[in-house]
């Protein structure tokens, strides 16, 4: 899984990379201690792009979502996973890929370590729900976005994330 949430964070993040050094380049990502020691910037990064609306201009936007999926991939502290449901439901969106790890990541160092695997991804999901049908985010929900915020606003988000996953 981490090698799936390795070469998505190379896709997402590959036009970012090409750019200007940021500000995060100066947080060491290079040892446990050094992921937990750079947290607290990885929340303020996830609170700044989360309550900035989608604008593929904003290069500090960017920058923060690839310094946010950076960590993800390395921290030993957390377990993250692209899983199918999100895959279904962004279709190629990198924007909804990538506010999708942010929610994942603001919710799981707001609940601490202890986050049970299934309420960490169902509220990421609740989450993006929010951002994506908020009109002043800048993003015109459509297809399976707009079916998964319909559901949430109807209370049937979790059957409509079931009805995303694999049957055996």
């Amino acid at each position: 899984m981490k090698a799936l949430f390795s070469i998505l964070f190379c896709f997402t993040a590959f036009g970012v990379f090409s750019q200007n050094t940021s500000q995060y380049d100066n947080i060491p990502l290079n040892s446990a201690v050094t992921y937990r020691k750079a947290e607290p910037q990885v929340i303020l990064a996830a609170d700044y792009v989360y309550s900035s609306p989608v604008d593929k201009e904003n290069i500090n936007r960017k920058n923060a979502v690839a310094f946010i999926m950076k960590w993800m991939a390395g921290t030993s502290d957390y377990s993250f996973g692209m899983d199918e449901t999100i895959s279904k439901i962004a279709g190629g969106d990198n924007e909804v890929l990538g506010m999708y790890f942010v929610c994942l990541t603001k919710y799981a160092l707001a609940k601490g370590k202890g986050v049970d695997r299934e309420e960490l991804k169902y509220n990421a999901y609740v989450m993006l729900a929010t951002f994506c049908e908020n009109p002043n985010n800048n993003y015109k929900p459509k297809g399976e976005v707009k079916k998964m915020i319909d559901a949430k606003n109807q209370g049937k988000l979790k059957e409509f994330l079931a009805s995303k996953q694999k049957k055996p």
